[in-house]
């Protein structure tokens, strides 16, 4: 699971080959954060093709990877899309680094240290990592390109233990 601003978010994409944290505009607006709390940004994001996306700000949240013994606090910078996707967020190699994360993408799994000398675990729901990736396959105009077939190379973290969830 992973928790910001004090509310579960699911669909979170674990992207080892980003450099950018993306936080979409529709999570955003569920966080309860209005745009004084959004920072200036001027610049562009470039994708692996060399789209161009517009940020429209960023902002830090405290981000917590993981519940209970397996949690582990981290202040992200969050770069702020308006734009349609399949996740929520997107947390790039940066923070990953931060966090000293071990991904495994053939278990869709996380490992990473806590501070009491302990391994935090992140485990995710294979039957909703399928969904997301046929959500995502059908944006591109893959349709029915997914079906039968198991990704594992998508890491997303869902958790709902929360009403205010995301």
């Amino acid at each position: 699971m992973v928790r910001i601003n004090n509310y579960n978010v699911r669909r979170v994409l674990l992207d080892q080959g980003s450099s950018a944290n993306i936080i979409y505009g529709d999570a955003l607006d569920q966080l309860v954060l209005t745009d004084q709390d959004l920072m200036p940004y001027s610049g562009t994001l470039v994708g692996f093709s060399g789209e161009q996306v517009w940020e429209r700000d960023y902002l830090d949240l405290n981000t917590i990877f993981g519940v209970d013994e397996n949690a582990k606090l981290l202040r992200v910078r969050y770069l702020v899309l308006q734009v349609v996707a399949s996740y929520n967020v997107i947390i790039g190699r940066n923070t990953l680094n931060r966090l000293c994360a071990v991904i495994s993408t053939a278990h869709l799994a996380v490992k990473y240290p806590l501070t009491c000398g302990k391994v935090g675990k992140i485990a995710v729901d294979h039957r909703r990592a399928r969904e997301c990736y046929k959500n995502c396959l059908s944006l591109y105009g893959k349709k029915g390109a997914g079906a039968g077939h198991r990704c594992h190379k998508i890491e997303i973290l869902e958790g709902d233990q929360d009403q205010r969830s995301v």
